[in-house]
């Protein structure tokens, strides 16, 4: 199997664990939120819910992204996971939305939430759930380069600060304040539009085909061969997985082209050393002006 065959079905693998255990947390917490009208735990519930259905946006992203280049794709369909990325923002904003219209019909209707001590234990799981989601996603998506599952970690870190922000209101319900359980929800959708942004952030720095390798790092690597008597016109763009660069070559005008010709595969080969997310390297070869 190929190498990003493997890591597309890795990443797959990471999404279908963590959908799965995002509808056993957003169920719980939406259950409880429901049944005491306490409006912070059905917000972050909310944002439970849409947790998982980014992670169904991510898996049909994921899907698209693996096949290969095609005569109308010839750099591959990669770009798909970006767009999958910034579909998951476009849900936080959809979670944020819906946590100030419930804001709102709780200042016109007027009604207190009630109290319940199964909220402390229930909450507690389901934070302790989240963080190992999140750092498990973190750890695969900085290792697997995939910026879906970072973008769904940032969406899930989300969720924990939502939910640390619940159980300030369940506490602050059984005190008898309950005005801490609007304002803790109206935190929570701000939480929720920070990290929004934050993902729209990235993803549109890789569709505008932002530089992911620095330059002058490419050229320090090309400069290091002798023959290599000029490196410039230097350009990268794609994914952190999956990048493609070009760049030119001066050598000396009498160089045998069967020399120069193997000069471009070792800088191109010392370069995928460097980068491991370097998928494809174009080299120009230049002739200068003497030997």
């Amino acid at each position: 199997m190929a190498p990003a065959e493997r890591r597309h079905e890795r990443v797959a693998r990471v999404l279908w664990v963590t959908l799965a255990l995002n509808l056993l947390v957003a169920a719980s917490k939406l259950a409880y939120g429901i049944t005491t009208g306490n409006l912070a735990v059905s917000a972050d519930g909310y944002h439970s819910a849409l947790d998982g259905c980014s992670n169904i946006c991510a898996l049909i992203g994921i899907t698209l992204a693996r096949r290969p280049p095609d005569a109308d794709h010839h750099y591959g369909h990669q770009k798909y996971e970006i767009l999958s990325a910034m579909g998951v923002s476009f849900l936080l904003f959809l979670a944020a939305g819906q946590i100030a219209l419930e804001s709102i019909d709780r200042i016109g209707e007027g009604v207190d939430p009630r109290h319940s001590p199964w909220g402390y234990p229930l909450l507690l799981v389901t934070l302790a759930i989240n963080a190992l989601v999140y750092r498990w996603e973190r750890r695969e998506g900085e290792r697997l380069g995939s910026p879906i599952l970072l973008a769904d970690a940032q969406h899930t870190r989300s969720d924990m600060l939502a939910t640390i922000g619940a159980l300030a209101s369940v506490a602050a319900v059984g005190l008898g304040w309950v005005w801490v359980d609007l304002a803790v929800a109206l935190g929570i959708g701000v939480v929720i539009v920070r990290a929004a942004y934050a993902i729209i952030g990235d993803s549109i720095q890789v569709l505008t085909d932002r530089a992911p390798i620095d330059a002058s790092e490419i050229e320090a690597v090309a400069a290091s061969f002798p023959d290599a008597h000029v490196v410039h016109r230097i350009r990268s763009r794609g994914t952190p997985n999956q990048v493609f660069i070009d760049l030119s070559l001066r050598v000396a005008a009498d160089l045998p082209v069967r020399e120069a010709h193997e000069l471009s595969h070792e800088v191109e080969d010392a370069i995928r050393r460097r980068f491991p997310g370097v998928r494809d390297v174009v080299i120009h070869i230049e002739p200068g002006e003497g030997s």
